[in-house]
């Protein structure tokens, strides 16, 4: 599916819903459409690399929410990053957007319509970050660049993709912090497939304790049944959090592929005061073939509002280049 057939669905969907609502958008509520953004950029040392001043990322979109009545609300939003078209890509290096398009292209984020409703919400999703990611991993990723996720070149540590597309979802409404999330992804409209991915994740984030549970069947050019789980606990003490999470990839066609392996990380992160924070990490994967790799991360920030910050922050790869990284965050 083309960007351009992408971005025109959102709008088309959210014609669809409140056609359906049975109501006329006169009669309908809208809170929005509000602009927001960041900027976090910087310095960017890559072993032998030379110093680059590097995007880190750099977003901008907006969003609303219509209430058409008690029982219904539809939330869009559109998101673009523009650290790929800033950044100076190659093999030892990574950005948003880079790993499916080349150099200098403006890449869109998030293209959303979500409709929410007491019986839960469905999300109609060209393009937007992967709820997996965002709801079960990211008990780890509290870094900047050297984030573990597949996307992120010969940094990547997990199998899981921190971006997706052509997302169609569900999740029920929230009971006593738990919530479930079935999903179908479709991005590939010659596969023959109604969907070459789909999966579920259970998730709990209530007091001090979160968790989440996911599994992921994919289809795609080479591997027709692969299987992906993962698990992820935490636990916040108040200045402390603690978090781990383990992901197995089976491969069900060649348990010798570079697809079949196991990966996991844990991570510390403290709020030393409101101007200091802290966080170190360790993962590592079994891959095959020699493309097993282990990383040790750690940041230090400093927080001068709840909107700007600076930090610095080291990476140190086993079998891949060490990194080092330091810059400011602004967000608007």
């Amino acid at each position: 599916m083309t960007t351009l057939k992408r971005l025109t669905l959102a709008p088309l969907a959210f014609t669809l819903a409140a056609a359906a609502s049975g109501q006329a958008l006169a009669d309908t509520h809208h809170n929005g459409p509000t602009f927001s953004g960041n900027v976090t950029g910087g310095l960017l040392a890559v072993r032998d690399r030379a110093l680059d001043l590097w995007a880190f990322r750099a977003e901008a979109g907006l969003g609303g929410v219509y209430t058409v009545n008690p029982s219904l609300r539809i939330r869009y939003d559109l998101v673009a990053d523009f650290a790929n078209a800033i950044n100076s890509v190659d093999e030892q290096t990574w950005t948003p957007g880079a790993h499916r398009q080349d150099n200098g292209e403006i890449y869109i984020r998030m293209a959303r319509v979500l409709l929410m409703t007491d019986y839960g919400t469905i999300g109609l999703q060209p393009r937007v970050p992967s709820g997996q990611w965002g709801q079960i991993y990211n008990i780890i990723d509290t870094f900047e660049y050297n984030r573990f996720h597949a996307q992120t070149g010969q940094n990547a540590i997990f199998a899981q993709a921190e971006q997706g597309a052509d997302v169609l979802s569900y999740g029920t409404p929230r009971f006593g912090g738990f919530q479930f999330i079935a999903f179908g992804v479709t991005s590939n409209s010659s596969s023959g497939n109604d969907f070459d991915a789909y999966g579920a994740r259970l998730i709990y984030n209530e007091g001090p304790v979160s968790f989440g549970i996911g599994h992921t069947e994919a289809q795609r050019p080479g591997i027709s049944n692969l299987g992906r789980s993962v698990v992820s606990a935490g636990y916040d003490f108040g200045m402390v959090q603690l978090a781990g999470i383990y992901e197995r990839n089976d491969d069900r066609e060649d348990g010798d592929s570079a697809a079949d392996f196991d990966a996991w990380g844990v991570n510390v992160s403290a709020q030393l005061s409101d101007a200091w924070s802290v966080s170190l990490g360790y993962a590592e994967n079994d891959r095959n073939f020699d493309l097993d790799n282990d990383a040790v991360v750690g940041i230090v920030r400093h927080h001068f509002n709840q909107n700007v910050y600076a930090f610095l922050e080291a990476g140190r790869y086993d079998r891949t280049d060490n990194n080092l990284a330091a810059g400011l965050s602004v967000s608007f």
